[in-house]
């Protein structure tokens, strides 16, 4: 799938970027970090032009997400148990539940940026369980424009090693996963202490 993308790129450009971005934020599998780092490498190379594949890309991840948000606003819970019949998807999903319940807001940044991979299923629960709009967009648009603005200099900036960094960017994302959880196991042993530690005073 990767390979066939990415030579698609050359020939129809900025399309095949919209629409790969656009569709990996609605939850379709698709290669968009790689597809936007090629096209910063290919912007650096003077087959594209940088500030209209970052308006491409940032255009494209905001009507996905938007998308998903508002579909799953309109549709409700039902969508998410539609949703837990693939079961390739449901670990995920209950992982964007979880995230969303505990973290609120920082679900949604973290989702956007740091663990894109969830991105469009946090989208999905947070318009499933009716999160404000205003709210949502206000984490999630500058959130979005973050990643797009971090995966295209990237691919402008190392354009001669994108193999390298596309498996750093990996590596980042699995380190970022592992960050998160064992900041969020901290923070359940501080909570657990204290709140063992007042039980014991009462």
């Amino acid at each position: 799938m990767t390979d066939i993308v990415l030579n698609l790129i050359p020939q129809y450009g900025l399309y095949v970027i919209f629409f790969v971005v656009m569709t990996a934020c609605m939850g379709i599998p698709m290669p968009s970090s790689i597809v936007v780092l090629t096209a910063g490498a290919l912007a650096a190379a003077g087959d594209l032009v940088i500030w209209q594949v970052v308006f491409i890309v940032a255009a494209a991840y905001v009507i996905g997400d938007q998308f998903a948000f508002l579909l799953a606003r309109f549709l409700g819970p039902g969508l998410l148990i539609k949703l837990k019949n693939f079961q390739s998807i449901t670990p995920t999903i209950e992982r964007s539940e979880a995230m969303l319940a505990k973290h609120g807001w920082l679900a949604i940044l973290l989702s956007h940026t740091i663990i894109s991979p969830t991105g469009p299923y946090v989208s999905y629960v947070s318009g499933a369980v009716q999160t404000s709009w205003a709210k949502f967009t206000s984490v999630a648009l500058p959130s979005s424009l973050l990643w797009t603005l971090s995966y295209c200099f990237i691919g402008y900036l190392f354009a001669g090693n994108l193999p390298q960094i596309s498996d750093l960017v990996a590596s980042m994302l699995i380190v970022g996963i592992a960050l998160i959880a064992a900041i969020g196991f901290a923070i359940w042993l501080v909570v657990s202490w204290r709140k063992f530690e007042y039980e014991g005073a009462v």
